[in-house]
């Protein structure tokens, strides 16, 4: 699984970035936040993959939130680069944190038949293609030659007090890792660029934040405008507005 590379600073660091979203799919509260955590990543334990070039990174932010319903914990990797976020659905002695799809009544895969199915979007350059059962079936690669894959499918997630219904995800059962301890510790991953699958584009926000501490590995992930000048102090780092045609921050 591709994880965000940072080093942890002394001071609060805040990266502010900027989206061009579609039309808002939800109404929520106009800034949302999630607490953040730095999680370390044991050099020794990413193998340099054949024919790749090293991917190095010792540090990925988590954040905890639930879906389904009932709701359900889980914990996912912050990926400022990737555009659809997935979970872990089928239990292994290599994921044994998973989302249980069968468990929530609000979890409803994504048929053949289906737009999302047949768009391209950043992540799909291709349209995806359709599995035994009629559902949309997802292949993700990462950069540090992992790979993931499975369903799409819709359902609620809750972000700090609001339910996002219809949250469209991949349900992933099978693939490979190229790092099996973070994979143990998480449940998946939620994808922050600016494609029109991205958690952040759905949530329907043009903007998003973080901030993370070197001192006790903590922060918080903001969705929305925030007014930062209540703490002058914080080294504020800006990404540029006008990012076409790249993907990612």
């Amino acid at each position: 699984m591709a994880a965000v590379n940072f080093t942890l600073l002394s001071l609060l660091v805040f990266c502010i970035l900027s989206l061009q979203l579609n039309p808002c799919l939800c109404l929520i509260a106009q800034t949302v936040m999630l607490p953040i955590k730095a999680q370390a990543i044991s050099s020794g334990s990413i193998p340099k993959p054949p024919n790749k070039l090293s991917f190095h990174h010792n540090v990925s932010l988590t954040v905890s939130l639930t879906v389904g319903s009932p709701p359900q914990n889980v914990t996912m990797v912050l990926d400022t680069g990737s555009e659809l976020s997935w979970l872990h659905c089928k239990r292994t002695p290599t994921t044994p944190t998973t989302f249980d799809p069968t468990r929530s009544k609000s979890y409803s895969p994504v048929p053949c038949t289906s737009p999302i199915c047949r768009t391209r979007t950043r992540d799909f350059t291709l349209p995806v293609s359709c599995d035994s059962k009629g559902l949309c079936h997802a292949i993700l690669s990462y950069a540090d030659a992992s790979s993931i894959e499975g369903s799409l499918a819709a359902d609620t997630f809750r972000v700090d007090g609001s339910d996002l219904p219809g949250m469209v995800f991949g349900c992933m059962d099978a693939g490979s890792s190229t790092n099996l301890d973070e994979d143990s510790k998480t449940t998946g991953l939620i994808g922050m660029n600016r494609g029109s699958l991205s958690f952040v584009t759905q949530m329907g926000f043009r903007k998003f934040s973080y901030c993370i501490s070197g001192r006790d590995s903590t922060g918080v992930l903001l969705f929305g405008a925030n007014d930062f000048s209540v703490a002058p102090t914080l080294e504020l780092h800006a990404f540029g507005s006008n990012l076409d045609p790249f993907t990612l921050f």
